[in-house]
C-alpha cells in the first residue's frame, strides 16, 4: 500500500511525472489492486464511522450501514471504470488497446476519489468546501492521456469517456444506494 500511496501522492502533486512513474514501474494492476486499492476502499467505509465523533443524531446501524454503501461505492467504481474505459477508449488511442494501463489508470483515479472521501468523512468541514476537489482529479484524469496513448486529437473525447466513466460513477453509486436507507 506504501508504494500505491506514494504514486497517488505523486499524480496529485504532478501528474505528468506521476504517469510517466507509474508506466517505468510496468505494475501488474491485480497487485495494484490487492495491495493499495482495495483495502484504500475498505478504509474509505470505514472512515465514515469517524464521522459519528462530529455528528449529531446518527444511528449506528445508519452508520454501519453507510460506511459498507461508501466502500462498495468505491469498489464497484473500479470495475465500472475499466468497463467502460475497455468498450469505448479503443478508438481514441493511436496504438492498440492495453488492458493494464486501463486498469492502473482506473485504480489510481477512484483511488484519489477514495482519499479525498476520507478526508471528506475525517475532517468536520463543508462539502461546499470539498466539493471542487473533484475537479483537480479531471485534470490528473487529463494528464493521464498520455499515459493511456491517446491521440492528441481525441483527448476532448477521451476526457468526457473518462469523466463520466472513471470520476461520476462512485458519486452516483453512493447516491442511488444512500437514498435507500
Amino acid at each position: 500500500m506504501k508504494k500505491y500511496l506514494k504514486n497517488m501522492a505523486q499524480l496529485i502533486l504532478s501528474p505528468a511525472n506521476g504517469w510517466e512513474d507509474i508506466a517505468a514501474e510496468q505494475e501488474r494492476p491485480d497487485e495494484v489492486a490487492r495491495r493499495g486499492f482495495f483495502p484504500l476502499a475498505a478504509l474509505v467505509g470505514v472512515s465514515v464511522l469517524v464521522s459519528a465523533l462530529y455528528s449529531r443524531h446518527v444511528e449506528a446501524f445508519h452508520l454501519v450501514l453507510q460506511a459498507l454503501i461508501t466502500g462498495m461505492s468505491y469498489f464497484l467504481s473500479y470495475f465500472m471504470g475499466t468497463f467502460a474505459l475497455s468498450l469505448f477508449v479503443e478508438p481514441l488511442l493511436e496504438g492498440r488497446y492495453d488492458e493494464r494501463r486501463c486498469q492502473i489508470f482506473t485504480l489510481y483515479i477512484v483511488g484519489i476519489l477514495a482519499a479525498i472521501k476520507i478526508v471528506i468523512n475525517c475532517l468536520p468541514v463543508s462539502y461546499v468546501m470539498l466539493f471542487f476537489v473533484p475537479l483537480y482529479v479531471v485534470l490528473i484524469e487529463w494528464k493521464g492521456a498520455t499515459y493511456l496513448n491517446v491521440k492528441p486529437s481525441r483527448v476532448g473525447v477521451f476526457m468526457i469517456l473518462a469523466v463520466f466513466g472513471v470520476l461520476v460513477p462512485p458519486f452516483l453509486i453512493d447516491f442511488l444506494f444512500s437514498q435507500l436507507i
